[in-house]
């Protein structure tokens, strides 16, 4: 599997649109539709917020494998995570923090 149909998978999973994800990144649509066609290449920074809004790592998305040290419960856990409000991610840190400090007095 190549970049393009990692892409395209993506998209589906995260049930979102090409045209919402150029306008996300600042690109006229016609520009990543090049993209999707194999015309073209979205170039480093522009593959990078692509990445992010799609919840993957850019390197999953150029390979097909994550970061070196990351396990798929770490995967799940930070994607999962990426998905709460900022007020949310904040409740949940200081909860994980609290469970870790009570792990270690154990």
């Amino acid at each position: 599997m190549d970049f393009w149909i990692r892409l395209k998978n993506e998209i589906k999973t995260k049930n979102t649109t090409q045209e919402w994800i150029a306008g996300q990144i600042g690109v006229p649509f016609g520009t990543f539709r090049k993209w999707m066609t194999r015309r073209t290449y979205p170039n480093l920074e522009e593959g990078v917020k692509i990445a992010k809004l799609l919840g993957v790592s850019a390197e999953y998305l150029i390979t097909g494998t994550e970061p070196e040290g990351l396990d798929a419960i770490e995967r799940k856990l930070i994607n999962a995570f990426r998905k709460l409000s900022s007020s949310d991610k904040e409740n949940t840190l200081l909860a994980v923090n609290a469970w870790v400090e009570k792990s270690e007095i154990r």
